[in-house]
Parts: structure tokens; C-alpha cells; sequence
């Protein structure tokens, strides 16, 4: 059971942001986190309902004003952009959360999704991450990134 929730998330995370945010990805060894220079922004999402948990994102910060960019159809260079960054993440965390759980719970699952919470990831957050089974790794546009969902 616990590779057929993988695979959707998997599946469902790569899907959703090559549509909304034109970025494409791929599957990654997490534990190549340790080795990343900069700094990373955490995104986190609890839902409720037929599924509960927390979906986590990280992401590096200099790829943060491109998602941004993307979703909003800006240039990464453009002030709206870098203002918009936090907040285009959070919706982006939304519609992948929105996914993931039907991907998981079936397109008639009800639920509720909390607001996102966005904040620096720590050198020692994203080695713990790299390290746990509930967190997957990606590459998005050469850079990795850090899914992770917590079901109760």
C-alpha cells in the first residue's frame, strides 16, 4: 500500500506543478539535500477530513521568484514577482495538496485544507527530511526540492 501512495504522490505532485507552474521535473535522491549551497523556504499545509495530515514542501529560495513568476505569468526579474513569492508558493502547496489527497483518498474525498505556513527550512530540517521515509525528493528545473506528507 505504502508504494501505491508514493507513486500517486509522486505521480500527482509532477503532474500538477509542470501545469501550473511550466516547470518540469523528475524523481531525485533526497540525500543529495546535504550537498545543496543556499538556502531553502518551507512551505507547510495541514487538511482535515477524509484524510488528515501535513503536506510539506521545500524549496530552494532562488527558485521560489521563478515559481512565483510562472504562476502569476511574470518575469522572475519583476518586482511583483519577488513580493508575490511567499504567497504563489502557498497556492501552489494548495492545488498540490488539493491533488495529492484525491489522488490518495479518490476524487469524492471531502476535506479541508488549512492556511499554508511559509518559513525558512534549516540545515538540520532538511538532513532530518532527507532522512525520513514520509519525505520524497525531486528535481524541479535542476534544483531539488523536498515533498513531504504526513498522514494521522
Amino acid at each position: 500500500m505504502r508504494d501505491q501512495i508514493v507513486e500517486a504522490v509522486s505521480t500527482t505532485f509532477l503532474q500538477v506543478v509542470e501545469q501550473l507552474t511550466f516547470m518540469f521535473g523528475e524523481p531525485a535522491d533526497k540525500g543529495d539535500i546535504v550537498d545543496v549551497d543556499g538556502e531553502y523556504i518551507l512551505a507547510q499545509l495541514s487538511f482535515t477530513g477524509d484524510l488528515c495530515g501535513t503536506l510539506s514542501l521545500a524549496v530552494p529560495n532562488d527558485c521560489v521568484p521563478e515559481i512565483a513568476a510562472n504562476i502569476l505569468g511574470l518575469e522572475p526579474e519583476e518586482m511583483e514577482a519577488n513580493s508575490m513569492a511567499p504567497d504563489s508558493l502557498g497556492e501552489m502547496l494548495n492545488v498540490i495538496c488539493g491533488h495529492v489527497i484525491m489522488a490518495i483518498a479518490g476524487k469524492g474525498a471531502d476535506f479541508k485544507l488549512g492556511s499554508p505556513a511559509i518559513g525558512p527550512a534549516t540545515p538540520a530540517f532538511l538532513a532530518d527530511a532527507a532522512n525520513d521515509s514520509d519525505w520524497l525528493g525531486f528535481l524541479l528545473e535542476e534544483n531539488l526540492v523536498l515533498l513531504g506528507l504526513v498522514t494521522e
